[in-house]
């Protein structure tokens, strides 16, 4: 017996009680759908018609420039991600005081 240890054979009842003590191998990638690289929060807003025909045609053009499907959520975060760069961009003496003087300040660049 004390040969089939040397040897690095061992008992099938030894070889039972190592293999309960093994932490399980880890598993390369979990079951299910993979984990998303940004998390995403579920969002419900309501728009008017008009908006959401809006946001449809720029879901389109996205689509049919990146040729590919783009998600509502996606068209959404690029528009938002754009107005933020532009309104970053703009030098504003003085903050809008209205909404028109905003959408000026946005589309032109001037108030």
């Amino acid at each position: 017996m004390s040969e089939s240890i040397e040897n690095g054979d061992k008992p099938a009842w030894v070889q039972l009680y190592e293999a309960r003590r093994r932490a399980p191998p880890p598993r390369l990638r979990p079951r299910g759908r993979p984990p998303m690289t940004v998390p995403r929060k579920s969002t419900h807003i309501r728009l008017s018609d008009g908006e959401r025909v809006d946001i449809l045609n720029w879901q389109d053009r996205f689509s049919t420039v990146l040729k590919r499907n783009v998600s509502l959520g996606e068209t959404a975060g690029i528009l938002a991600r754009i107005c933020s760069e532009r309104l970053d961009s703009l030098d504003a003496k003085e903050p809008p005081d209205s909404l028109s003087e905003l959408v000026d300040l946005m589309v032109s660049g001037e108030h």
